[in-house]
C-alpha cells in the first residue's frame, strides 16, 4: 500500500466521521466550558456568603466551613453535569450520592441537626457573640457560635458548652439586645406601717439612686396585701451596663432609709408553745 492510498483512506474516514468527531469535541468544548463556570460560580457564592457571615460577626471557624461546604456542594453539581454533557448516564451517579448523602445524614442525625440549627442560629440571629443571655436556665455572655454548638461564660467564669439543637428548641432571652432594662424591685412592709410614709420614704429612696433614667418616669405602687405584709413595687429604668450597680444601690437605700424612718421589714417568724405537764 503506497502513500496515496493511505490519504485517501485517512480521508475518507474523516469524511465519514467528520460528523461524530465535531460532535464530541462541541460536547468536550461545552464540558470544559461548564467546568469552568461552575468553579466561577462557586468561588463567587462562596466569597459573597464569608462576606456576609464576616459582616454579622459570626465565627471565623463557622464563616469558613459554611463557605467550604456551599463551594464543594457547586462543584459537585458541576461535575454532574459536566459528565452529562460527556455522554455519560448521571442518573446512577445522583441515585449513589442520593443514597450516600442518606446514609451519612442518618448516621451523622444529632450532628447534623445541631449543624442546622446552628444555620438558623446566623441566620435569625436571636443573640450575637458578646451578649448576655439565658438558655436552657442557663445565664452567661456568649463566647462563640460554632458549627455545633455555642460557647457560653457563666458570671462564675464557666465555659458551657450548648448543642445548637437545644437552643434552638428552647426559650431564649436576651438582656443585652435593647440598650434599656426595667429593674422590679418588691418591698415588703409591716401591716402597721403608714403607707403613705411608705410612699413618701420609697420615691425618695429613688430620687438619691444614681444612674436611674428620667426620661421614663419610675413607678412606686402598693402591689399586694400578701398574709404576713403589705407588699410594694419599685419600677424604675437604668441601661443595661448600670443594671446590677442600681440594683445593688437602690436596696441599699431601701434599707437604709427605712430603718431611718422606723419602718418594718416583716420576716417569717415561729411560735413555739412548750406544753408541760
Amino acid at each position: 500500500m503506497n502513500s496515496n492510498e493511505i490519504i485517501k483512506q485517512t480521508r475518507s474516514l474523516i469524511d465519514k466521521y467528520d460528523d461524530i468527531f465535531l460532535s464530541y469535541l462541541i460536547h468536550f468544548a461545552f464540558a470544559i466550558l461548564i467546568f469552568l463556570l461552575g468553579r466561577m460560580i462557586g468561588k463567587f457564592i462562596s466569597r459573597q456568603i464569608q462576606r456576609i457571615l464576616t459582616n454579622r460577626r459570626v465565627d471565623p471557624t463557622v464563616v469558613k466551613f459554611v463557605s467550604s461546604l456551599a463551594n464543594y456542594a457547586i462543584i459537585i453539581m458541576t461535575l454532574v453535569a459536566v459528565l452529562g454533557q460527556l455522554g455519560v448516564q448521571t442518573a446512577s451517579i445522583v441515585a449513589v450520592i442520593g443514597a450516600a448523602g442518606l446514609a451519612v445524614g442518618l448516621a451523622l442525625q444529632g450532628s447534623l441537626a445541631n449543624f442546622a440549627a446552628g444555620v438558623l442560629l446566623i441566620v435569625f440571629r436571636p443573640f450575637k457573640v458578646g451578649e448576655v443571655v439565658i438558655v436552657n436556665n442557663l445565664k452567661g455572655t456568649i463566647d462563640s457560635i460554632q458549627i455545633f454548638s455555642t460557647i457560653l461564660i457563666t458570671p462564675t467564669n464557666e465555659v458551657v458548652v450548648i448543642p445548637n439543637g437545644q437552643i434552638i428548641a428552647a426559650n431564649i432571652i436576651n438582656y443585652t439586645r435593647l440598650p434599656d432594662r426595667r429593674l422590679d424591685i418588691t418591698v415588703n412592709v409591716g401591716y402597721d406601717s403608714d403607707i403613705k410614709k411608705v410612699y413618701q420614704v420609697l420615691n425618695q429612696v429613688v430620687g438619691k439612686t444614681n444612674n436611674i433614667m428620667s426620661t421614663k418616669a419610675p413607678i412606686v405602687r402598693l402591689d399586694q396585701l400578701d398574709s404576713s405584709s403589705i407588699n410594694f413595687v419599685v419600677l424604675v429604668w437604668t441601661s443595661n451596663a448600670n443594671y446590677d450597680n442600681v440594683k445593688a444601690e437602690l436596696l441599699e437605700n431601701i434599707k437604709n432609709l427605712f430603718a431611718e424612718n422606723s419602718i418594718n421589714i416583716p420576716y417569717p417568724t415561729m411560735d413555739v408553745n412548750v406544753n408541760s405537764k
